[in-house]
């Protein structure tokens, strides 16, 4: 059935606040004082400019840091400094519907900028396998937050993936300057306009000093994959539309969780809406998307799979849940975790990073072996469009992790509020992380009968996940083990 209307309200608060994070840049970033954008041509954007200098930086990271977690799992993490010379860009004709975007620098624009890459690599160097993650740090909350490894961790380090964040946004230097003052003081990160130059200086960087950054001798073939969790997802979007195609910088994306929007090039545009991924960036880009997304961005659903898309609709899923708040709180400056809200309900505890673990698998299978990841139904809709749940309250069709396909709860992704004060910060928190019901004994009598028929039911989704390329097998042991542990409730 439809999902109830009172839930459109909430949809349309969090809608507000997952565009908000999207929409609250650029309009204040490129500097007024620049030329106008000079005749279309056919030279690469910033093709002119200085090559970046790369630094190594003194002692241990002091924000986004994991270092404490990461040497018992055998990886290092190290900060360097890049600076270079960054300029704005305009668009060189028409945003076309169908993503063939161009760029342009703007003549007069160059500013300096300076800012830090964070390293994360395996310390035995014979376990990297050739494959580095450059994400665009995420500083919707004021901070940098590696969103992207968040979901991706355990795959990256039972893999031997490299992994870089780039300080990219001015955005997150508040929280830079909280953490590290005397560190990040350095940092001059002039504006989203100049933020194309240095996320692709990065990518050249990576490549280019690969030997320096990860400690390896020359890998017989270094492939990059950009990341992009929510905000830097709809960043990275103009970033495959209109660079991708001219720079050649990744040999792959992973979007996860972006609002149905492209972020401008500058100050003098909005966002583009409901944008398409061009269809010839002959670069393989793999788009995941929560149910909290899907259900309040109808033109999500109706992205195409394509010779160079994959898109993913993971059903019960949230935007910001349980595990990915929990590890937000783990790099968080401390103003931060002080006003930490208290939500209603539990948040939302479906494993989503277990299908983001699959997507980045099914990503390097397309990058290196040329083998296309399996398609995923979208979510059903009822007659009026709103997402269609069965009687559980749970969502119906797309990507069903063990945890929704044989549920003991119901994986709200609204109707989860603060219990203090109203707060933006609240309303965020709560909303953004859903809930978790878990469904009385007697519902679980109805639909199992008993203890074993549920675990049976685990196993065949599980087994049919792992089959399908959409469940990795350590994953896939993870969740019978869990539900074997799992107790189960006694009647009333």
């Amino acid at each position: 059935m439809a999902s109830p209307p009172t839930h459109v309200a909430l949809r349309a608060a969090w809608l507000s606040c997952l565009l908000a994070g999207a929409l609250a840049h650029g309009a204040s970033q490129s500097d007024p004082a620049v030329a106008a954008v000079p005749p279309v041509g056919t030279e690469a954007p910033s093709a002119v400019r200085p090559p970046p200098t790369l630094t190594p930086g003194i002692g241990a990271a002091q924000a986004t840091s994991r270092a404490a977690d990461l040497i018992a799992r055998g990886y290092t993490e190290q900060e360097w400094w890049l600076g270079g010379t960054a300029q704005v860009h305009d668009r060189a004709g028409s945003r076309s519907e169908d993503g063939r975007w161009a760029a342009r620098p703007r003549a007069g624009s160059a500013r300096p900028y300076q800012t830090r890459l964070l390293v994360r690599r395996p310390a035995d160097p014979t376990r990297f396998n050739g494959i580095v993650l450059v994400e665009w740090l995420n500083s919707t909350l004021k901070f940098d937050l590696d969103g992207g490894w968040i979901l991706l961790r355990d795959e990256i380090l039972r893999e031997g993936y490299a992994w870089v964040g780039v300080s990219v946004q001015a955005e997150a230097l508040p929280g830079l300057l909280a953490q590290g003052p005397h560190r990040y003081d350095v940092l001059r990160l002039p504006g989203d306009a100049y933020a194309w130059d240095v996320y692709g200086d990065a990518l050249q960087t990576v490549r280019q000093h690969a030997q320096r950054l990860l400690g390896i001798p020359a890998p017989p073939r270094l492939r990059l994959l950009g990341v992009g969790y929510s905000q830097s997802a709809v960043f990275l979007t103009t970033w495959l539309n209109a660079f991708e195609p001219v720079l050649r910088r990744l040999d792959g994306t992973l979007l996860h969780g972006a609002a149905p929007v492209a972020a401008p090039l500058n100050g003098d545009e909005g966002h583009a809406f409901a944008p398409r991924l061009r269809a010839d960036l002959n670069r393989p880009v793999m788009q995941v998307q929560t149910e909290m997304e899907v259900s309040v961005s109808w033109p999500l659903s109706k992205t195409p799979d394509t010779a160079s898309v994959r898109y993913w609709e993971v059903a019960g899923a949230a935007h910001l849940d349980a595990d990915v708040q929990a590890e937000t709180r783990a790099v968080a400056p401390r103003d931060w975790l002080d006003s930490e809200p208290v939500c209603l309900k539990p948040l939302n505890a479906l494993p989503l990073r277990h299908a983001d673990a699959a997507a980045l698998h099914a990503l390097r299978r397309w990058v290196v072996d040329g083998v296309p990841p399996p398609t995923v139904p979208r979510m059903g809709r009822g007659p009026l469009g709103f997402l269609a749940h069965d009687d559980d309250g749970n969502v119906l069709g797309g990507l069903r992790l063990p945890e929704i396909d044989a549920p003991l709860a119901r994986f709200g992704t609204y109707g989860n509020v603060s219990r203090g004060w109203p707060s933006v910060r609240g309303l965020y928190t709560c909303i953004a992380g859903g809930s978790t019901v878990p469904l009385s004994a007697e519902r679980l009598q109805r639909r199992y009968g008993d203890r074993a028929s549920w675990l049976r039911a685990v196993q065949t989704s599980a087994d049919r996940l792992l089959q399908s390329g959409l469940l990795r097998p350590a994953d896939h042991a993870l969740t019978l083990e869990t539900a074997r542990r799992t107790p189960w409730p006694a009647s009333r």
